[in-house]
């Protein structure tokens, strides 16, 4: 028989009402509401509000963009043609250099992608890929703390360089929604594990990212088995993992739900194995060269590249925290994060998810331990200290969101930062050969068609299937040795053996080669291109050439169409572009006819992009070539100099150097490439001119340490070795030289 209840005995679900009307004796012998001293919680929780609105506006400014993704055109083709053939390709269909090798790629991401841009052109595209943003942002936010909800703020900029619109931005949402639900689930018992498998029956038909899900899965169970080892924790972690255990299944098991199979773990491996030879050659996989020049852009906190350094760093904190706290798993899953993004920087969006999901725990259980303690006629002023410190918190915030976003929308970050190929808002970039390739479909030039890399998505977008490419973006199909052949292809004269043996071979008769200061590889061999005998041009602007192939067959063609490098005018940049946009082109366009040795032409067009905008670094560059070239030494040693000051950490120091190197100011040359060698990320001939210069010094053990570590970053291993002769060779004197200088 239940006993009856007692009145006075507080029932845990009456504690919040009761709680609510709770009073408290004053100092006078009063009662006071406890509502006064709860005044300040409420005050968190607002702050924690105004945080999260500020977060999420500026995930929306650093997501909305132009499309400047290289990738993005071979996956709208893929869709293009799915929905075109009614059918999946499983093997090239786009190329000629790899057609009829087998192809394995999630192909959901592609019918989306495509399927956007017929319902509302580039400019949904753009819109796409900020919600992407914003969604990912907000999965960080769930249930953050205030903690979190600063790191996430600070991680805007990461999320952002993922979740441009192309398949890869469906792995930052779902990542981050995948250690929101398992990490909360871990420490609270309740979450929806069911959306775990269907969520993975989607990931895995919009991209190959889906394995960093089951990653995670994995690092769950280690979590609750760790918990499992502590006898407090034991039920409560077995219970979990019992729970969870046949969702954990059924999402390994959805992994098969897509067209290949279990094939699609064999596209991971070939992607994989090829990764060592991307990681030198393609910015996205480089890693971090954390020297303490590097270290050094932390303090650049209006940068948005800073982003990085300060979540490593807060995560850093955290590992140490969750071992202070004996969370060994925490701390290992905190370190393998920092471990990836120091090692690939494409990991930098799921690198931030972790930091702030995980990290802002362990981070907020740290300071509220921190916190305790304090005696109780302290409460009041340790409750207001709090809210006073949550206003400055929203204040400090709201400024550093404000600088951030004004940065974004007025387009001085898109300006100014080195390869961004977007710029505030939505539609298309224009950084593309757009009138080259149309050039070519008028004209229907011959097959097969020869471009760099860096336009391979844009040229399949914009010229298949007339025009199979020769490469891009797809890793799978075409392998490492292709990329490598096309980059070595473009350091060597278009008369060259390399040359005239890849074009018999292939039956190459045309080249589409960009002309963007950044992505267009060939730029700095246009000259020597324009003087071929075996290739004539037949098309320049600021953005795009094209070549011919001389041969019986072309000869009409080439006498039609045949320019003049040297005399060929470029047109204004039209009269409804942007400024912005204008910048570009005018910026193109002098660099264009600095490398064709114009460059009283030149100065007039980069003059012209510096009345636009004042602080990109290529652009001073450019101007000290100009005016070097031009016999203003003083003035292009200034202009080289801003460059340097700028942030220019390859082109500008190297002509800076060698511009100190022919006047005999070697000490001066030996700081400049000194300092610009641990800035950059690829400083290896960086390495060998400051070994050089060490020597002319009579420095032969700081000229042995420079040869040493050119060594050490050269690009020029694996599949790449055979492309670094030249380079391994002056190494090598330069070794023996500093040898006979001790």
């Amino acid at each position: 028989m239940e006993s009856p209840r007692d009145p006075n005995r507080i029932s845990p679900r009456d504690l919040p009402l009761r709680l609510r009307n709770l009073h408290t004796v004053n100092a006078t012998g009063g009662t006071e509401d406890m509502t006064t001293t709860s005044r300040p919680i409420l005050n968190l929780r607002y702050a924690r509000l105004a945080l999260v609105v500020l977060a999420l506006l500026y995930a929306l400014a650093a997501g909305l963009r132009t499309l400047g993704d290289f990738d993005l055109g071979w996956q709208l083709t893929t869709g293009r043609w799915i929905v075109q053939h009614g059918q999946i390709p499983w093997t090239d269909v786009f190329s000629y250099t790899a057609s009829g090798m087998e192809w394995i790629y999630p192909v959901l991401s592609q019918i989306l992608l495509y399927l956007s841009h017929v319902i509302g052109g580039y400019g949904l595209l753009s819109w796409l890929g900020a919600a992407a943003c914003v969604s990912t942002v907000a999965l960080l936010l769930r249930r953050s703390s205030v903690a979190g909800v600063v790191l996430a703020a600070a991680a805007v900029p990461l999320i952002a360089a993922l979740t441009p619109p192309r398949a890869e931005m469906f792995t930052a949402v779902f990542f981050a929604a995948y250690v929101s639900i398992l990490w909360h689930y871990h420490r609270s018992g309740k979450g929806p594990l069911w959306l775990l498998p269907v969520l993975m029956c989607l990931w895995v038909n919009l991209h190959l990212g889906f394995i960093a899900g089951l990653a995670m899965c994995g690092a769950f169970v280690l979590l609750e088995l760790e918990d499992a080892l502590a006898p407090a924790r034991k039920a409560d972690a077995w219970l979990r993992l019992k729970e969870a255990v046949p969702w954990l299944i059924a999402t390994l098991a959805a992994t098969l739900v897509n067209p290949w199979g279990w094939r699609i773990y064999a596209a991971i491996e070939r992607q994989g194995s090829i990764v060592q030879t991307h990681s030198l050659w393609i910015w996205e996989w480089q890693g971090l060269r954390l020297t303490p020049a590097a270290l050094s852009r932390a303090f650049a906190w209006r940068a948005p590249e800073s982003a990085v350094l300060w979540l490593i760093f807060a995560a850093s904190v955290a590992v140490l925290c969750a071992l202070a706290r004996r969370n060994f798993v925490t701390a290992l899953l905190l370190a393998s994060a920092i471990y990836l993004v120091i090692h690939a920087i494409r990991m930098e969006a799921c690198f931030a998810t972790i930091t702030v999901v995980v990290g802002g725990t362990v981070l907020s259980q740290t300071l509220s331990s921190l916190s305790k303690g304090k005696i109780a006629t302290r409460l009041e002023m340790s409750a207001k200290s709090k809210a006073f410190a949550a206003i400055a918190l929203v204040v400090m915030v709201t400024g550093f969101v404000g600088v951030r976003s004004f940065d974004l929308i007025t387009n001085r970050f898109y300006l100014k930062t080195p390869f961004v190929f977007s710029l505030f808002g939505a539609g298309e970039s224009r950084w593309q050969p757009e009138q080259a390739a149309a050039f070519v479909l008028k004209e229907q030039l011959p097959r097969n068609l020869f471009h760099d890399f860096n336009s391979g998505g844009f040229v399949v977008w914009k010229l298949s299937p007339g025009y199979p490419d020769y490469i891009d973006g797809r890793s799978v199909p075409f392998g490492g040795s292709l990329l490598l052949r096309n980059s070595s292809l473009l350091e060597e004269a278009l008369d060259s053996a390399a040359w005239t043996s890849e074009a018999d071979t292939r039956g190459i008769r045309t080249l589409l080669l960009s002309m963007d200061f950044e992505a267009g590889n060939a730029l700095r061999s246009l000259g020597s291109y324009c003087d071929a005998q075996g290739w004539r041009p037949v098309f320049l602007d600021a953005f795009g050439a094209v070549f011919v192939r001389v041969a019986p067959e072309t000869a009409d063609l080439v006498h039609r169409l045949e320019i003049d490098c040297k005399t060929v005018q470029f047109a204004d940049p039209p009269a409804g572009a942007s400024g912005p946009e204008q910048f570009r082109s005018l910026l193109n366009a002098g660099t264009i006819l600095v490398v064709l040795d114009r460059n009283a032409e030149a100065m007039q067009r980069l003059e012209k992009a510096e009345r636009i905008f004042t602080e990109n670094a290529f652009l001073h560059y450019a101007k000290g070539i100009a005016l070097g070239n031009l016999g203003y030494a003083k003035d292009s040693e200034r202009e080289l100099a801003l460059s340097v000051k700028l942030g220019s950490v390859d082109d500008a120091p190297a002509a800076l150097a060698r511009m100190y190197d022919q006047d005999g100011r070697y000490a001066e040359e030996a700081e400049v490439l000194n300092n610009a060698a641990e800035r950059s990320n690829r400083p290896h001939w960086l390495y060998l001119m400051l070994g050089n210069a060490e020597l002319k010094l009579g420095h032969g053990n700081l000229a042995l340490a420079a040869f040493h570590n050119a060594e050490r970053e050269s690009p020029f291993r694996g599949e790449a070795y055979a492309l670094g002769a030249e380079f391994r060779a002056q190494v090598e004197a330069g070794k023996q030289g500093a040898r006979a200088a001790k």
